[in-house]
């Protein structure tokens, strides 16, 4: 066996390993800790004062689906900014707000969008890439869709 097959065999090893590893953890525990809120609330913490934030308005990414939005902001524990919580209105219309995305998704996007504008001054992006095109690998493939979907998924 040459060295690329030997490396390509363990890639995938890893890999199989890895979901094996992924699928017996989701199964012991009861919630993942993204599981949607009885009152439909997502929330994340931002390093600031409250007041800025939503002083001239909303940062863009949520001012877009404020419409449909309850937004609160509350005091993070420990001192440590504020949290902004929000949640689609009862009964809104999410069709001409967020269009044909899942508006779950949707809301994760602008609430991390908007605390990465506040804090940053810009919305952070792993692509393109600062250093140029680089080599399509079987682990960077998997890496490189891992990155395009996380900004929706997963716990704020």
């Amino acid at each position: 066996m040459d060295v690329k097959a030997a490396v390509v065999v363990g890639a995938a090893g890893v890999a199989a390993a890895g979901l094996v590893a992924r699928t017996l953890v989701r199964e012991k525990r009861e919630a993942d800790g993204d599981g949607r809120h009885p009152g439909g609330w997502k929330a994340v913490t931002v390093l600031g004062d409250p007041a800025e934030f939503a002083a001239n308005g909303y940062p863009e990414p949520l001012r877009r689906i404020e419409p449909a939005l309850e937004l609160r902001l509350d005091p993070a524990p420990g001192d440590k900014g504020f949290e902004v919580h929000a949640r689609f209105r009862e009964g809104a219309d999410l069709k001409a707000t967020v269009g044909e995305d899942d508006p779950e998704r949707t809301l994760r996007e602008a609430l991390r969008d908007a605390k990465e504008l506040f804090e940053t001054g810009e919305v952070l992006s792993a692509t393109p890439r600062p250093h140029g095109h680089r080599p399509s690998t079987l682990l960077g493939t998997a890496v490189d869709k891992a990155e395009d979907k996380a900004k929706g998924e997963g716990v704020l």
